[in-house]
């Protein structure tokens, strides 16, 4: 009657985000799919590092310059029909913050980073990819 029932069931689904890539020889594009519960921080996260200066080919390589174009909420499955196409997989939020990460710290390590938002945004990656934010089943 009052919408609970609705939170609730987009706690329990999957989220995916399309990403866009300017620039990409391999993808144009990767969807990435992460607990609905969890989305709030994830996508604020990507979002900060989207209008961040370190969203450039030159520091996160293939994917420098992605933009989000849709967020898809609270999916309870879905289908991929063409097994063989790398762009219709998802990848899971810990492999794409394992991606961003070893080009972040890249940067980080040859003391190119003096970006205020590298170490916020290297902790929540690192989070994401070690589990401790979203829990790996």
């Amino acid at each position: 009657m009052f919408g609970f029932g609705k939170k609730a069931k987009k706690l329990e689904g999957t989220d995916i985000l399309i990403i866009k890539t300017s620039e990409a020889k391999n993808r144009h594009f990767y969807m990435v799919a992460f607990p609905s519960m969890f989305a709030n921080d994830i996508v604020s996260m990507l979002k900060k590092l989207e209008k961040s200066k370190l969203n450039k080919k030159e520091i996160l390589g293939e994917i420098g310059g992605f933009h989000i174009v849709t967020h898809l909420e609270a999916l309870t499955s879905y289908e991929v029909f063409e097994e063989n196409d790398m762009e219709a997989q998802p990848v899971l939020i810990q492999d794409f913050a394992s991606i961003l990460l070893r080009r972040l710290e890249a940067i980080d390590e040859n003391g190119d980073g003096d970006d205020s938002d590298l170490a916020f945004i290297m902790g929540e990656l690192t989070m994401l990819r070690d589990g401790s934010y979203v829990p790996q089943n």
